[in-house]
């Protein structure tokens, strides 16, 4: 790593639903805010013209694309199915998003994966899911783009040891990961221990900020320890992007989404 700092930017779900995610460029623009997470709404998103034309306003603004986030539930369970024939179709899917982060020029693809029934830790086949993971990860890498599961405490990826185990099960060597910290918190787990499992492997992080019942705030505005964050990243030779994603119902407008960002860059 050659010393790069972390550049803080912003996730377009966090205008959802006010703006479609094409209309959230313009905004994202004039705030300043240089790198974006283009979170792809719907199946419409992923197409050809649509990512380009998408793409032409974000040169237009100078803003790179860090990342690319399907709305996974649409397809992603499904490359795991025990028949081929949904595997095929979700796999169709998983192509036309790649094919879109490709001309959004997006480094990294975040991956939900399956979902789980609330409140129980899911019993995985490590060895036998991995085949599927390394088809991912690999058709990731035929398109330039980084395979990036992402911690979500209502999908198999809920507990740290996940990392782990998907770490040892896999062969692909293009299976990354994304730590989000509120997520962490509604599984009820440290996100400290999720970023000890991902380890050299984790290239995006998703911010905002928590109080201790569980409220969410713009960063800075919670208790969640940004600092000791900070510290443990430079341990680990972070250098990828970090991104501000919060919900449209944690803040007010836009001065006081800037004021997150401000934070943010304050102390990574």
């Amino acid at each position: 790593m050659d010393g790069d700092e972390m550049e803080v930017g912003i996730s377009t779900a966090c205008f959802y639903p006010d703006y479609l995610t094409e209309e959230t460029i313009p905004i994202i623009g004039n705030m300043g805010i240089k790198k974006v997470e283009v979170f792809l709404e719907s199946y419409s998103e992923y197409d050809e013209n649509f990512c380009k034309a998408m793409r032409y306003d974000l040169d237009r603004y100078g803003i790179e694309v860090n990342s690319v986030h399907a709305i996974g539930t649409q397809f992603e369970p499904q490359l795991f199915s025990a028949t081929e024939r949904q595997r095929n179709d979700a796999s169709k899917m998983l192509i036309k998003v790649l094919k879109a982060a490709k001309i959004l020029k997006a480094k990294i693809y975040v991956f939900h994966g399956p979902p789980v029934k609330k409140d129980t830790t899911p019993n995985i086949d490590f060895d036998k899911i991995a085949k599927h993971v390394d088809y991912i990860a690999d058709t990731s890498e035929e398109y330039g783009i980084k395979f990036s599961w992402e911690n979500v405490y209502w999908c198999w990826f809920s507990y740290p040891e996940f990392a782990t185990s998907i770490r040892q099960a896999v062969k692909s060597k293009n299976v990354y990961f994304t730590l989000d910290i509120k997520q962490a918190m509604k599984s009820n787990k440290d996100p400290f221990e999720y970023l000890k499992a991902m380890g050299n492997k984790l290239v995006n992080i998703h911010l905002c900020d928590y109080d201790d019942y569980g409220n969410l705030y713009l960063p800075g505005r919670g208790s969640f320890d940004f600092v000791k964050l900070n510290r443990e990243l430079k341990k680990l030779d972070y250098n990828g992007s970090i991104i501000m994603e919060v919900y449209r119902s944690n803040y007010k407008d836009i001065d006081d989404l800037k004021e997150g960002i401000e934070y943010l860059k304050s102390i990574f």
